[in-house]
């Protein structure tokens, strides 16, 4: 049988897929998925879930030192919103950290929290994990000091070792003119209480979650 050169490379496409959805098999990285079940209390509601791109096995950040990389082996994208509203209230990805590079992601992620939160920037360090964990996670987050300004609100990063997760929390602002009436937080301050909430809540089902893993 005469393969032709377009078959041929469309059979070489077919099980390099193969291949990559094999490993990522093998290496237990579809583990991930039970953490996008995780839910709230009340109507924040999971409205989608996206899977990363097999063939992404970086990201970059940045950071003082410039544009730096960190490894994911696998990742998903988990949207919420008030079941109510048409805007997102949180983006949130979880993402799991190759072994030989899990200490230094984790570097590069606070520094680039570190960063966004260096003057001139509207972000500050609200939260470095000097309380303690959360709910067994390592905790670092910024967060501007009022509503209305840019896209997000707030970022934060939470790490848990034995897994070597990687849960990234962006909470999003809504444009007063947009959301006029609609909103959940009109004040930084109540922004505050339904971020603190968020967190502890999330956070808790993701180490039952992990709990149940290990």
């Amino acid at each position: 049988m005469i393969i032709r050169p377009f078959h041929l490379l469309t059979l070489i496409v077919v099980i390099h897929s193969a291949l990559i959805l094999t490993v990522r098999g093998q290496s237990g990285a579809d583990q991930l998925k039970p953490f996008t079940a995780c839910k709230l209390p009340g109507d924040l509601k999971v409205k989608e879930v996206t899977r990363r791109n097999p063939g992404d096995s970086y990201r970059d950040v940045v950071t003082g030192n410039g544009k730096e990389k960190v490894s994911v082996l696998d990742g998903y994208r988990v949207m919420f919103a008030y079941s109510d509203l048409r805007y997102y209230f949180a983006n949130v990805k979880i993402e799991q950290s190759s072994p030989d590079s899990w200490t230094k992601d984790k570097e590069i992620l606070v520094s680039q929290l570190k960063y966004q939160s260096t003057p001139p920037k509207t972000f500050v360090m609200t939260f470095a994990n000097t309380n303690g964990l959360l709910n067994g996670f390592e905790h670092y987050g910024i967060d501007r000091e009022k509503i209305d300004s840019g896209d997000e609100v707030g970022m934060h990063v939470l790490f848990y070792d034995p897994a070597r997760l990687v849960v990234t929390v962006y909470f999003l602002n809504q444009a007063t003119g947009k959301h006029a009436g609609k909103r959940r937080f009109e004040t930084i301050e109540q922004y505050q209480t339904l971020r603190d909430q968020f967190l502890s809540t999330y956070s808790d089902c993701l180490k039952r979650v992990a709990d149940a893993q290990h």
